[in-house]
């Protein structure tokens, strides 16, 4: 009898926020699968480290160059070294901070294994905006209000600002400062709100860009959420 896949959202960062499924989950699965791109997976381990109990880990290196070839190819190389763990009946856990549908690496490796014939089932995790949002005491949206969610590091900044609704800006990495620029430019540097390193140790939270911008913070666990009003 073969395993099943599963990816397990670790959620943003305090283990309090893991989800009482994700712990039942990490515990049957025999082996857990542990990303490697160097932003966050560390981070992630120590989250679960309660439940881990001796299990086997693996570490997929997932490559995150701009080429897309290479970075299909390491995605095949994890799917294929959890296939054969599978095989041998063994369920396995891939674990993911926030939510493994939203900007996660387990949603690539997902598809293969669903497409080679296996059996996967993504159990859900607490995102780091709404994370944010509750920290920041603020609505992501109200009434009739849209929300976009979108990466920064991307080329579209302007046409995302362009969008009505208010949007979540996260994944920015070194792109964070010209984002902020541009929500400036807008008029929009007090309806930004910013929060870094969400529910883990040493958080902080800024009203404004301003606030922001006088800080020392910096670095890849960061998130704007601009409300279209005040």
């Amino acid at each position: 009898m073969r395993g099943r896949l599963y990816g397990i959202g670790a959620g943003p960062g305090d283990p309090e926020l893991l989800t009482l499924k994700a712990i039942n989950t990490i515990k049957k699965c025999g082996v857990i699968a542990v990303p490697e791109t160097g932003t966050g997976e560390t981070t992630a381990l120590s989250i679960i480290k309660e439940y881990l109990d001796g299990k086997e880990l693996l570490k997929c290196r997932f490559a995150m160059e701009h080429d897309m070839a290479k970075r299909a190819e390491s995605r095949q190389k994890a799917a294929d070294a959890i296939i054969r763990i599978l095989e041998s009946g063994i369920d396995v856990g891939f674990i993911t901070l926030g939510d493994p549908t939203t900007y996660s690496t387990y949603m690539y490796v997902h598809k293969i294994v669903v497409e080679c014939g296996y059996d996967a089932k993504v159990i859900p995790g607490i995102t780091s905006f709404t994370a944010a949002a509750a920290a920041l005491g603020i609505p992501l949206c109200e009434g009739g209000e849209t929300l976009t969610i979108a990466a920064g590091h991307g080329a579209g900044i302007d046409s995302l600002l362009d969008q009505p609704g208010n949007k979540v800006i996260m994944k920015s990495g070194a792109s964070f400062e010209r984002v902020l620029g541009k929500l400036k430019e807008r008029g929009l540097g007090n309806r930004t709100k910013i929060a870094c390193r969400v529910s883990m140790e040493g958080q902080r939270l800024y009203p404004g860009i301003d606030e922001y911008e006088k800080s020392p913070e910096r670095g890849y666990f960061t998130i704007a959420i601009v409300k279209e009003k005040e």
